[in-house]
């Protein structure tokens, strides 16, 4: 027997043993629980309480471009046709040597025809710019030498200006 005290008053709880058992005698005897009880209900398994709303939230996801995020996609929505509708980000990389130099490669959505490309941005005055944008070589000439290796981008010719 299982007892439960809640609000000042004992509830009791019989567990329920179907299974028949053998006397030394050699009957058969089965044990029922009780089929009435009086003054208390007893619920078992979850409870909700009406009136109450309960809200549950899947945490946001980080942004792969950090804080500056929000920013950097509007520059490449405005920069690169066809991304805001076509594109997702699939990599954000800010250079550690400077991190007003940002890359991100973009892939087409479900169901777009957008082709990947990778854009590089110039952060200035607390506004990001698309800078170059493309397959190869993006951003070569552009960006200085070490803010590419940052970035992850290889350069064919002898690397980056500036």
């Amino acid at each position: 027997m299982l007892v439960f005290v809640a609000g000042g008053a004992a509830l009791a709880l019989l567990t329920r043993d179907d299974s028949p058992s053998t006397s030394a005698s050699g009957s058969t005897t089965s044990s029922r629980p009780p089929t009435t009880t009086s003054g208390a209900t007893t619920t078992i398994g979850p409870t909700t309480t009406s009136g109450a709303t309960a809200t549950t939230t899947t945490p946001a996801l980080p942004d792969p471009c950090g804080a500056d995020g929000g920013a950097i996609r509007a520059a490449i929505d405005a920069g690169i046709a066809g991304a805001r509708d076509g594109a997702q980000v699939d990599q954000c990389r800010l250079a550690a040597v400077d991190s007003s130099w940002a890359a991100v490669r973009l892939v087409a959505k479900a169901g777009s025809t957008f082709s990947p490309v990778t854009v590089v941005l110039h952060s200035g005055g607390g506004s990001w710019t698309v800078v170059a944008n493309g397959m190869q070589d993006v951003g070569c000439g552009t960006a200085p030498q070490q803010v590419l290796v940052d970035l992850g981008i290889l350069c064919s010719s002898s690397g980056g200006g500036q």
